[in-house]
């Protein structure tokens, strides 16, 4: 019986312990069994390790939902179920959903009632190896894409999405809080649909420069004066037409119902540990905004790899730590310098080799 390394939660608040003697699972009829090449660390893995997340689940499980693998067997039926063969590299999107609820009869399957997640209720990539199911959604990596931008895949199909929600036009100026893994792929994302200014907001210097060299105009700290006096210049007041909420700050979804013009569109993907108060006149009485949530990546992954794979969007570039799985207590607990840039910190289970 073939054994693996693997880091697995036993509970939230620090419980996660690194495993060296996992069992390797074998693939049942529509799966497939991938050796994982790189697995990246969220904010709701950090979570999970601090207990400050919101979800109730069942242990033990490996954590992850950020992956990348190489395809090394498959079940029965699996390779014609999914297009796959042993030496294809691929990714699973991490929520797998079920039957035929209101929700996937209008093609929200991301929001079915009827759900696992890999990393959560199924075991994820934080292991050498692990199991794509039969009702996965499977893509192929390009072979022009890197196993560490592959693993940016599941982050920037989020952002993908948000920036999908703010409907962006020619002419909007369109501004973007926070500068994490979301955040780094909206700005990335959101050039592509060629706005007239695109902002960055964040505190870290680092991470506002490194935004300009993706493709951002402009980048302020949240505390600059100049932030508003520059919308005021670009809008003739009026203030920004988009706002993409992507850091998970309650201070930062203020400004940006401060910032926004009225009947302006904000799309809030972060998320908050704790409630955000606000007047609501101001959605309805005072600005008449179009409020909206992002939530996961439906249909995007596809066009992740895709722009990635063009040079449209860099991938490697986001990915800035790597790890072995027995260092992931210092891999989940990082914290930059302060003229450091950190935005995604992954897990490389077979060595650097392996990207």
């Amino acid at each position: 019986m073939k054994r693996m390394k693997a880091i697995r939660c036993h509970g939230f608040g620090g419980q996660h312990q690194f495993e060296s003697a996992v069992e390797v699972p074998s693939p049942g009829a529509g799966e497939v069994l991938v050796r994982v090449d790189a697995s990246g660390i969220c904010a709701a893995d950090r979570a999970m390790w601090d207990a400050s997340g919101p979800w109730q689940l069942s242990f033990p499980f490996t954590p992850g939902h950020e992956f990348t693998g190489t395809v090394v067997a498959l079940g029965e039926g699996a390779a014609a179920r999914h297009g796959l063969a042993v030496g294809d590299r691929a990714i699973a999107e991490l929520n797998i959903t079920y039957g035929n609820d209101f929700f996937r009869q209008r093609g929200l399957y991301h929001l079915s009632d009827s759900m696992d997640v890999l990393g959560a209720t199924l075991d994820g990539g934080w292991a050498e190896y692990m199991i794509y199911p039969a009702d996965a959604v499977i893509h192929k990596v390009p072979d022009s894409v890197s196993n560490r931008a592959a693993c940016y895949t599941e982050p920037l199909a989020n952002a993908i999405h948000g920036v999908q929600r703010a409907d962006i036009g020619f002419e909007d100026v369109v501004v973007v809080a926070g500068a994490g893994p979301i955040g780094m792929g909206m700005i990335q994302a959101a050039r592509l649909k060629t706005p007239r200014k695109l902002i960055l907001i964040n505190p870290g210097k680092a991470k506002r420069d490194l935004a300009l060299t993706l493709g951002a105009d402009l980048a302020f700290h949240p505390d600059d004066p100049e932030l508003r006096s520059t919308l005021d210049r670009l809008t003739g007041g009026r203030g920004a037409d988009v706002f993409l909420e992507a850091s998970g700050r309650g201070s930062a979804f203020l400004q940006g119902l401060d910032l926004i013009r009225k009947a302006g569109r904000m799309v809030v993907f972060g998320v908050y540990k704790e409630a955000v108060p606000f007047d609501l006149n101001i959605l309805g009485e005072f600005k008449e905004l179009d409020l909206r949530g992002g939530h996961l990546a439906p249909f995007t992954y596809a066009t992740a790899l895709d722009l990635m794979a063009r040079g449209l969007i860099d991938g490697e570039a986001c990915v800035t730590h790597a790890y072995p799985l027995e260092e992931f207590e210092a891999a989940i607990t990082r914290t930059p310098a302060p003229d450091e840039v950190q935005i995604k910190v992954i897990f490389e289970p077979h060595g650097k080799e392996s990207s």
